[in-house]
């Protein structure tokens, strides 16, 4: 990014990490004097872009991912749109960069990206949609926005999807906003198991507080979502997992069978495991997060 002649700065925030990330951005900095390393505790992913927008001293800020990695002359693509007048939010393409080991873990790399494809598609039939569907890995927009809207949503409690509801009240604000592929990097995108299940629990918990936020725009999940277009005996499965004690079942077991040797060498069981045990822990943080699931 700092090889791009736009790019008046560069605001590294480090969210807490102390790995030795943020001595890291100070050294290189001591040479560039656009580099500027940003240190806050801990505010997650809306609230580091929101410091680092703070921080800038630009008209126009674009945010990129930590496993972002821009294509040669995103900062001026960015800026160049901007300048044309295409949209207020500017929405870029970062498609998952295949991973160069054959790991265990690789399904949920694979999973991810077939879903962002998926959810680019979408933008492709309809670029306006980018805000309703936020995807905040990539993306730029005028400060002054950013500093009325307010980046970070105190009651968003989730870290999935606040990029998400982000978008949401960007549109409700009057802002327009649009995807364009010509605007790319490369996701370095890598997720453990656990990390998997994490994210999928957080993903069903936050389709609650999108709905509860934005009841107009976001319909709140119901069982049916989570068995949706399934096989009858993974349908009941997931159903089934509502209760407690089939969840602290079958749940682990999904786990244990996804490490296995056998299964892991079989690409196609292991990702529709991998797809059941998603919908199961989806179910299992929205049920957390609204008490219970209607419908």
């Amino acid at each position: 990014m700092l090889a791009d002649p736009a790019a008046s700065e560069v605001i590294v925030v480090v969210d807490g990490s102390r790995d030795g990330s943020l001595e890291l951005v100070e050294r290189l900095a001591q040479d560039e004097p656009r580099l500027r390393p940003l240190f806050i505790e801990n505010s997650g992913d809306m609230g580091a872009r929101d410091a680092g927008a703070r921080a800038a001293g630009g008209d126009v800020v674009m945010f990129l991912d930590d496993d972002g990695l821009a294509d040669p002359g995103l900062v001026t693509r960015h800026a160049e749109r901007h300048a044309e007048g295409a949209a207020d939010v500017m929405v870029g393409y970062m498609p998952v960069k295949p991973s160069a080991h054959d790991t265990a873990d690789n399904f949920a790399l694979r999973i991810y990206a077939e879903e962002y494809e998926g959810g680019c598609q979408g933008y492709d039939r309809d670029p306006r949609s980018a805000l309703q569907h936020l995807w905040g890995g990539n993306f730029s927009m005028r400060r002054a926005d950013c500093l009325a809207i307010g980046m970070k949503n105190p009651g968003f409690t989730e870290h999935y999807h606040a990029d998400r509801d982000f978008g949401i009240r960007c549109m409700e604000a009057g802002l327009t906003g649009t995807f364009d592929r010509a605007l790319s990097a490369v996701h370095l995108h890598e997720r453990t198991l656990e990390s998997f299940v994490r994210d999928s629990r957080s993903q069903g918990a936050a389709g609650v507080l999108l709905a509860r936020f934005h009841p107009r725009i976001v319909a709140a999940p119901g069982p049916a979502q989570f068995a949706a277009r399934l096989p009858r005996p993974l349908r009941d499965l997931v159903h089934l997992t509502r209760r407690p004690r089939a969840y602290a079942l079958v749940s682990p077991s999904l786990k244990l069978l996804l490490r296995a040797p056998g299964v892991a060498r079989v690409r196609v069981l292991q990702e529709n495991l991998a797809r059941v045990l998603r919908r199961i822990e989806q179910q299992h943080g929205a049920i957390e997060q609204s008490g219970s699931l209607r419908g």
